[in-house]
């Protein structure tokens, strides 16, 4: 099966604003998607809030959905990219990169949401704790623009199956 390429990112590291980018750099041949395109405008799926602690027993499940609609799709020969806050655990398929950013610009990121103190310093854990399970990473603190062509070519080399001389290659 055609493979899946997975962006991961805790809150605030840039998915969503790079997503634009992706698409229109995209040279085609790949499909770019975010899981919180599910997502109503409010961060619900079927009216659970996602993002809350109390929908933990929901997220294997949301995860499982979004591996089969990655499926569906790569099952004609067109390659995925996923963006998601996941870990390799969680979506245990694919080839994966990690959009990062300094902690002290997610923090600020965050608080321009309206997010408390205490959902910020989880974030940054969560930050942490990607670093640990997926090393490979781009920056998310630069232009949206610069972060998508990053990626894009890192898929462009997992594609060939060439590994990117790592962080020297994907950082700027």
């Amino acid at each position: 099966m055609t493979r899946l390429f997975v962006v991961t990112g805790a809150p605030g590291a840039g998915k969503t604003t790079v997503v634009p980018e992706l698409v229109r750099l995209n040279p085609g041949g790949l499909v770019v998607m975010d899981m919180d395109e599910l997502l109503d405008d409010h961060g619900r799926l079927l009216g659970i809030d996602i993002a809350s602690p109390t929908a933990a027993p929901i997220w294997p499940a949301y995860n499982a959905l979004w591996l089969r609609i990655t499926e569906l799709i790569r099952r004609s020969g067109i390659a995925v990219l996923l963006l998601t806050p996941g870990l390799p655990a969680e979506l245990p398929e694919g080839r994966w990169l990690h959009l990062d950013c300094p902690d002290d610009v997610r923090r600020k990121r965050l608080a321009v949401r309206g997010w408390r103190d205490a959902e910020i310093e989880e974030a940054l854990a969560d930050a942490a704790e990607i670093r640990k399970h997926v090393p490979r990473s781009v920056r998310g603190d630069v232009a949206p623009e610069r972060s998508a062509k990053k990626i894009l070519e890192w898929v462009r080399g997992e594609k060939l199956g060439r590994t990117l001389s790592l962080l020297g290659r994907l950082r700027p």
